[in-house]
C-alpha cells in the first residue's frame, strides 16, 4: 500500500478529511494540544480503511486510541474557541 498523500488546507468547517486516498488537515489543527492533533490523524488514516463512520471505522479507532472518545470530546469543546 502506498503512503496517503497528504495535504494541508484551510478548509471552512473541518479539522480533516479523507477522500479517495487523499488525507486533507486543516492547518488550524496546530492551534490544539498535541492529543488532539494526534486525535485527527489517527480519525483521517483510519477513513483509508473505512470510508464512513461505521462500527467497523470506530473500532478499528479504538483499537489504535483508545481514549479517543474523550479526545473527540475535548476537540468538540475546545473547537470554537480557536481561531477560525
Amino acid at each position: 500500500m502506498e503512503p496517503p498523500r497528504v495535504i494541508v488546507s484551510g478548509q471552512e468547517k473541518r479539522w480533516g478529511s479523507c477522500s479517495k486516498g487523499v488525507v486533507r488537515l486543516n492547518w488550524r489543527n496546530v492551534q490544539a494540544p498535541k492529543s488532539l492533533i494526534d486525535y485527527v490523524v489517527a480519525h483521517e488514516v483510519t477513513h483509508l480503511l473505512h470510508e464512513d463512520h461505521s462500527r467497523a471505522f470506530w473500532a478499528a479507532l479504538g483499537r489504535v486510541m483508545p481514549d479517543y472518545e474523550v479526545r473527540k470530546g475535548r476537540l468538540r469543546e475546545m473547537g470554537p474557541r480557536l481561531v477560525w
